[in-house]
């Protein structure tokens, strides 16, 4: 440590703390605004190197291993040269009860965290001027009024045996008096105080007549003059005047902006910014305190884990603004969905409407980051009390949002842990409650999942699929395969389809069903879906020049990927990077996909169509109200889903919606293009429709380049050939 109790004309400050960091930036901030600093890591050593270097205050850290901050506090006071010296207390909550405690056995001053290391050296040096001046006080008291001219420092002396009062002149301003009023007495003296803060004031009063131990505490004014909401600092210490008579005196100073700042400090560092709820620092120091009670209470409790389903489309759509406006929404309606009986902590009511939130401390609700937030729910009787909750919050947000005029609606997908069964510590229950919501988004969302061994497990195997399909999207170990497309007219080969197929040396073959899904969900399908454009892209341009009569090679796009990613600049980058044509490249895209926000949709199709790119519908019939937008949208074919085709020849139901389709495509000049059919019986059904192309296992099941090229100049292509004639 840089400090040394022998040096001289330095304050010597004890800095108590186990957190060695802690440690290490008081020591550089104190020592660098003049201060020698003493370091010790728990209450016993404190008190060791009190008794040792006498210091001239003490920093003390509530909670630590063996003898805490309280205990430590109380044996300073009680020790030879410890009943003067100022203390300031380190808390981690603005809990006021600890506060309270630490006050009753004689700490000076408290401090939250985490601490503003660049403030810390102002605090001491304001503790030390003001302890400087108390000490004053009980000696001189001319020296006192000088002292109080210059910091503005009121002083009251109160004789216990009359009752009666002496305030300064500068006590009285703070306290709301005039200029010349009288204040002979303690009930004149409080007029202007809440009822509550008299009766605290009184209640260490009396203990300091009765113990003679010196007292501290803080307490808020609206003053009646000013009307500004002030926060006093109070101390005072029993003594005997030369005619042994008992009087308390202390002083009175104004803290508000010392206050203000430490609770800006504090909001910052505990509460979000967007929601005003608390944010993932407060539940980390929450949780720790739900632990110790349940454990020693031998209670349960539950951490609710929610993701709000497709926020990112509110985001994308309706802007950030409207994405925070949902947020701040969603806080209020956690707080609503509690009952009233129930507890939750309270938000900033800046944000968060606080009349709607009930004033016990049995919840906590936070925002953890994003989408994401936390409900603890301490002393359950069951698992069933938080499905309970967990049912209340789907319900009230699922209820649609205005944000900004527009109409928006999600949901959410709730993961449950429970203490003590699915963890003991805070970051295991975090980390189940989390595994147990990704499940559920996994099966569907919206939905309620408590956390067990066998979500935990299949967890674990997603985060293996998860890192094993990143390094083959990386290492461009994923192959691509290739399915042709006819012209039904003439049965030449018009186009090929590029398909992705993932085989793993460990897990064997992995089905698109089951890592498309998850590339979506982990963002990786913006990597995975540009390496499949520029291979295919690369791939198509080697057999045009190889001299294949190919009009097309159509590409999958994902809605993660065509929403997240500018498709016209990736089309673009690609195009150049392969060499390949515009006109050759086609994008396929989905009817869901579109019709999810179609104005934003058409926007980016043109972008595409001014590049000379193709543009393709593919599974059309699957959507609801997809004819409607239909003659909006730029594109060139339409893909009818093979669920249409399956049944052709059996359903007429499905047949009259293929005949519908087609009919309506060539009316607006569109292609159509049916996948899926694998019999000669479709085949002759659509070719009496006019449908203009086919793919499917009745053409080929999907090939390698290499297969294709085979399958491309022999008897699979001239097989085709001789069905069209």
């Amino acid at each position: 440590m840089s400090s040394d109790s022998s040096k001289k004309n330095q304050p010597v400050v004890l800095y108590t703390d186990d957190d060695a960091a802690s440690v290490m930036m008081a020591d550089a901030a104190l020592s660098a605004a003049g201060y020698s600093v003493i370091a010790a890591s728990d209450g016993q050593e404190s008190i060791e190197l009190f008794h040792k270097h006498l210091p001239d205050l003490v920093i003390m850290d509530a909670v630590m291993p063996g003898m805490d901050g309280f205990a430590a506090i109380r044996e300073i006071r009680q020790s030879k040269g410890g009943q003067h010296v100022p203390i300031m207390m380190v808390t981690g909550l603005d809990d006021h009860e600890s506060i309270n405690a630490a006050f009753e056995i004689g700490a000076t001053d408290f401090l939250t965290k985490p601490i503003n290391f660049h403030v810390l050296p102002h605090r001491v040096n304001y503790m030390l001027r003001s302890a400087n001046l108390f000490n004053e006080l009980r000696s001189s008291q001319e020296r006192l009024n000088n002292a109080q001219r210059i910091a503005r420092i009121g002083s009251w002396e109160v004789d216990i045996a009359s009752g009666t009062v002496n305030l300064s002149d500068v006590g009285k301003s703070l306290l709301g008096f005039k200029e010349g009023e009288v204040v002979a007495d303690l009930s004149t003296a409080f007029k202007h105080l809440r009822r509550e803060v008299v009766k605290q004031i009184m209640e260490n009063y009396h203990t300091a007549v009765e113990t003679a131990a010196p007292f501290n505490m803080e307490f808020r004014l609206r003053h009646p003059v000013t009307q500004r909401e002030l926060t006093l600092h109070v101390q005072a210490v029993s003594q005997l005047d030369k005619n042994e008579k008992q009087n308390i005196i202390g002083t009175l100073q104004d803290v508000t902006e010392i206050s203000n700042a430490q609770r800006q400090i504090h909001n910052l560092a505990y509460y979000d910014v967007v929601t005003g709820l608390p944010n993932r620092a407060f539940l980390s120091e929450k949780l720790g305190y739900a632990l110790a009670l349940a454990e020693r209470s031998k209670q349960k409790f539950a951490l609710l884990f929610l993701d709000l389903d497709h926020f990112k489309q509110v985001n994308d759509t309706l802007g950030h603004d409207a994405g925070d406006e949902l947020l701040k929404h969603t806080a209020i309606r956690l707080n609503e969905a509690v009952r009233e009986y129930d507890a939750v902590v309270r938000p900033r009511p800046s944000l968060v409407h606080s009349d709607s939130l009930p004033g016990t401390h049995h919840h906590t609700i936070a925002r953890l980051g994003g989408d994401e937030f936390i409900v603890l729910i301490t002393n359950i009787k069951d698992e069933q009390d938080a499905a309970i909750v967990a049912k209340r919050i789907s319900a009230v947000i699922a209820q649609p949002y205005n944000l900004g005029g527009a109409e928006a609606s999600v949901s959410t997908t709730i993961g449950i842990s429970v203490y003590p069964h699915d963890g003991a510590d805070a970051d295991t229950l975090l980390k189940h409650a989390d595994i147990a919501m990704y499940h559920a988004k996994d099966n569907g969302r919206n939905s309620i999942q408590f956390y067990s061994r066998e979500i935990h497990d299949a967890s674990l195997a997603r985060f293996e699929l998860e890192k094993k399909l990143k390094q083959a999207i990386y290492t461009e170990t994923l192959q691509l395969v290739y399915q042709p497309k006819i012209c039904m007219s003439s049965g030449e080969i018009v186009g090929v389809e590029a398909l992705v197929r993932w085989h793993d040396d460990e897990l064997g073959t992995v089905g698109p069903d089951k890592f498309i899904p998850l590339a979506e969900d982990t963002g990786l399908i913006i990597p995975l879906g540009r390496w499949v454009m520029l291979e295919a892209c690369k791939q198509m341009k080697a057999w045009v020049a190889a001299g294949l009569k190919l009009q097309s090679m159509a590409i999958n796009c994902s809605a993660v990927q065509f929403m997240r990613s500018d498709m016209s600049a990736l089309a673009t980058e690609v195009l150049e990077l392969s060499g390949l044509e515009p006109h050759y490249l086609e994008i396929e895209l989905t009817e869901s996909l579109l019709l999810q926000d179609t104005e934003q949709g058409i926007k980016i199709l043109n972008g595409l169509k001014a590049r000379g790119i193709q543009v393709s519908i593919d599974d059309f019939g699957t959507g609801f109200s997809s004819l409607s937008y239909l003659k909006k949208l730029p594109v060139d074919k339409l893909k009818i889903d093979h669920s249409f085709v399956r049944d052709l020849a059996i359903d007429s139901g499905d047949e009259a919606i293929v005949s519908a389709i087609i009919t309506l495509s060539h009316k607006l000049a569109l292609d159509v293009v049916a996948e899926g059919v694998e019999t000669e019986e479709q085949y002759q059904i659509l070719a009496a429709m006019q449908c203009d192309q086919i793919q499917g296992y009745l053409v080929s099941k999907p090939l390698s380049a290499a297969d294709f090229l085979i399958w491309y100049e022999d008897t699979g292509y001239n097989r085709l050939l001789r069905l069209v004639s």
